[in-house]
């Protein structure tokens, strides 16, 4: 009997994947484990494999197309074999419609769907929704040519090269990727036919989470127009939504920030125009979530690392028989899970209805890749799962491990989901200190800079009134930076987190 080709567990957050290459073709004949394609999400490249001996017989999804998690993107069989599974995909599409040109958009006009729009039905097919989506486009004003009157892909594809130059409030933050919003994002505004642009409210799509989305549609549904977010004020110029009659107007509206207009696209002379990688897009994209979503502070915090850098000297060779680097990384991820457990309210993550605290301490570590000839890297969070479950040599043989298959681009879905803290070693590339961003839904990030000798008075007295015992000697120094979300910890719990992973530190013996 055939056998389904489908895409392996990808990972926490990921909803879709993009074809990236094929590796063989209908007819080739494979064997069980044999890489047959490769697939490329936000946070990870992945390789497919054959589940089984044969050949292959179908070929479903076209290079660069985005499938769904649970798609059958082949099927492997005996030669000449067909399934009853395979006879809806070799059905041909009613005559009423005229063929597609792309296969991975065609479809029978029984997938057609119907979506209420301002009180009246509209019938479109789930890919015209999608693109409808992406484009910015409205479908209560496209009209299908579809059997039944259903709107398709050419339909709507029609309507947006009829719209004209998009509207100045979807500019771009420089960097990012204005007309890209997550696919969650766009799914769930197609599902609801809601237009992106409207909801952004001079943000850039990039920006637009799943709350702005279902904001919007509560608002439709409330039978008041679909409002912006209040933080965020239309660019100059734009209009201005009115307050609906029933909204008290006794106090003005807080002052919001306007985006800054976007870089120009065309490179003048001297410049040179270099295209976002899907890491760079990525990185753009989740960290402009981040910071709309949480609101940011900032702790710094002064470390004597003398105890760290002695420990590592006795037990590194010790360390390095049992084929493990011991790198500060790994005491730097010890001394976090003590502060995790000492302030759990760090370990968490903020939803609408409470903070979900996380019993488990499972530790992301940025990776900083290797700079392009552009001299632009990327960046990747590996997460060592069940760090309070292992010793220093456990967590330094991790680290290590991780590291490694960072750099390689060997990193599995599942090495980047489930993590509930994040650390960032900025020092190591000479950084004294930086303010992480949050790594979403988390609610915490701890930075941590250079190790560097530094001037420090030590007192056999009051630790701040002159006395004859003070003296002044050179320790090695690191300051810490933590960045926490404000809906879950403040000023005081975050102290008291620093404070635990300060203690830790330097109490190494």
């Amino acid at each position: 009997m055939a056998t389904e080709v489908k895409l392996p567990e990808l990972g926490e957050g990921v909803e879709d994947a993009a074809v990236s290459r094929w590796l063989v073709k209908v007819g080739d004949q494979v064997k069980a484990g044999d890489v047959i394609l490769e697939v490329a999400t936000d946070k990870v490249d992945t390789e497919v494999t054959a589940p089984a001996d044969g050949a292959v017989l179908q070929i479903n999804a076209d290079e660069g197309e985005i499938v769904a998690l649970d798609a059958v993107l082949a099927v492997i069989g005996a030669e000449g074999e067909s399934t009853a599974d395979d006879a809806p995909k070799a059905a041909p599409k009613p005559p009423a419609s005229a063929p597609d040109a792309d296969a991975a958009d065609a479809e029978p006009a029984s997938t057609a769907v119907e979506v209420s729009v301002n009180g009246h039905e509209v019938k479109a097919t789930p890919v015209a929704k999608r693109i409808a989506a992406e484009k910015g486009v409205s479908l209560d004003g496209v009209t299908g040519s579809g059997p039944g009157g259903a709107i398709t892909k050419e339909d709507v594809l029609a309507a947006a090269d009829g719209k004209g130059p998009a509207p100045a409030q979807t500019e771009a933050l420089p960097g990012d990727l204005a007309d890209v919003p997550t696919l969650s994002v766009q799914r769930l505004a197609a599902e609801h036919n809601l237009d992106l642009s409207e909801i952004a409210g001079g943000r850039p799509l990039s920006a637009l989470t799943r709350y702005d989305v279902l904001s919007a549609v509560a608002s439709r549904e409330a039978g008041k127009p679909v409002t912006v977010e209040p933080r965020f004020l239309a660019p100059q110029g734009a209009p201005t939504p009115a307050a609906p009659p029933e909204q008290p107007t006794s106090e003005p509206p807080a002052a919001k920030p306007t985006p800054p207009p976007s870089a120009p696209t065309e490179p003048r002379g001297g410049e040179t125009l270099v295209a976002h990688s899907r890491m760079r897009a990525a990185v753009a994209r989740n960290t402009t979530q981040s910071a709309f979503t949480a609101p940011h502070v900032t702790a710094w915090w002064d470390v004597d690392m003398t105890a760290v850098l002695g420990h590592r000297k006795a037990h590194k060779a010790e360390f390095a028989a049992g084929g493990v680097n011991l790198t500060v990384t790994a005491y730097l991820i010890e001394s976090i899970v003590a502060g995790l457990k000492a302030v759990p309210a760090a370990n968490a993550s903020y939803t609408d209805e409470g903070v979900v605290l996380k019993h488990y301490y499972n530790v992301g570590m940025a990776v900083a890749l290797p700079p392009d000839q552009h001299g632009l890297g990327g960046l990747i969070v590996p997460v060592i799962k069940n760090a309070g479950d292992l010793n220093l040599m456990g967590i330094a043989r991790a680290v290590n491990d991780l590291a490694e298959k960072a750099r390689a681009n060997k990193l599995r879905g599942e090495d980047l989901q489930d993590g509930t803290f994040t650390l960032t070693n900025y020092g190591t590339s000479g950084s004294v200190f930086q303010t992480p961003i949050i790594v979403q839904p988390q609610v915490g990030i701890l930075g941590t800079g250079a190790i560097e000798k530094r001037p420090v008075v030590v007192s056999n007295g009051s630790p701040l009134e002159a006395n004859l015992g003070d003296y002044l000697t050179f320790k090695p120094m690191m300051t810490m930076a933590l960045s926490y979300d404000h809906r879950v910890l403040d000023g005081a719990t975050a102290d008291a987190f620093c404070a635990e992973v300060k203690k830790a530190l330097e109490g190494y013996r």
